[in-house]
């Protein structure tokens, strides 16, 4: 069923079509360390069995989509997208980086970036010492987001991406949505909680509550494999343990408490 719509050397484009037409899902791939030829696009299996039209973005290698031909497949993917529909751009960490940066060509509603990185110029974060781009280029790396686009931003303010979503938000308005304890790996911790579809379609439908889903997310923490992991790692030596005990008390207090008022407050009427 797949649908080819861009292709060159760098990187390819195909369309899963779906039965709704109301919203289509832009998806970029993330990192990965070998790119066989007949691997699922980035959410293919997730938006196909629930009926959306998604175009998945396949990048030869871990270059952060700084390619030239990418303004012509962005506007292959938004000629083919009918008017009127709504776009939502969506990736985690190197995806992402591409769903924030590529929200305006494809004049985005929405943008559902995981974990997403500022730059990888090492002159723009000199810090960042985790990964960086196999290529050289930095065609795209002051490429303004959408301004119209919402712009919902998954990350764990405890870990080093909270450095990355400052300098973000000097670049556009954010819709933060904060996963404690996970870590890079957000996407992760909130599939393992049981969430990430109800994320995904709240946004499709336009009611995603932002303040419900951390404190839901939040109280279904301990189910998930990634906080366990990110909870032994910060146990480690007698201050660092105190502070992170001392944190997690005080978010329990104010999600847990957000989580109950949630579930006992009257509907209106």
């Amino acid at each position: 069923m797949r649908q080819s719509v861009f292709e060159s050397e760098a990187v390819s484009v195909f369309k899963m079509p779906g039965h709704r037409e109301d919203v289509v899902f832009v998806s970029f791939e993330s990192m990965i360390p070998t790119r066989r030829p007949d691997r699922r696009g980035f959410g293919e299996q997730f938006f196909h069995h629930r009926g959306f039209t998604a175009y998945h973005v396949m990048p030869r290698a871990n270059e952060w989509y700084h390619y030239p031909e990418m303004e012509a497949a962005l506007a292959a993917v938004r000629a083919d997208i009918p008017a009127g529909t709504r776009v939502i751009t969506y990736g985690m960490s190197m995806g992402a980086y591409a769903a924030y940066r590529f929200s305006e060509p494809l004049a985005a509603d929405a943008v559902i970036a995981f974990s997403p990185q500022y730059s990888v110029d090492r002159w723009r974060v000199w810090w960042e010492r985790r990964w960086s781009s196999e290529g050289k280029s930095l065609l795209w790396d002051r490429q303004l987001p959408r301004k119209e686009a919402v712009k919902y931003v998954f990350y764990d303010p405890l870990n080093q991406d909270r450095r990355h979503i400052r300098r973000l938000r000097k670049e556009a308005e954010l819709d933060l949505v904060r996963i404690y304890f996970s870590g890079h790996a957000s996407i992760a911790y909130v599939q393992e909680c049981g969430m990430l579809e109800s994320a995904v379609l709240d946004i499709a439908e336009g009611c995603f509550d932002i303040a419900a889903f951390e404190a839901r997310l939040w109280q279904q923490r301990k189910t998930s494999a990634t906080y366990q992991k990110m909870r032994r790692r910060k146990k480690t030596g007698i201050f660092r343990r105190l502070r992170y005990v001392v944190i997690e008390h005080l978010l329990d207090r104010r999600l847990g408490a957000a989580a109950l008022q949630s579930t006992t407050t009257p509907p209106d009427t």
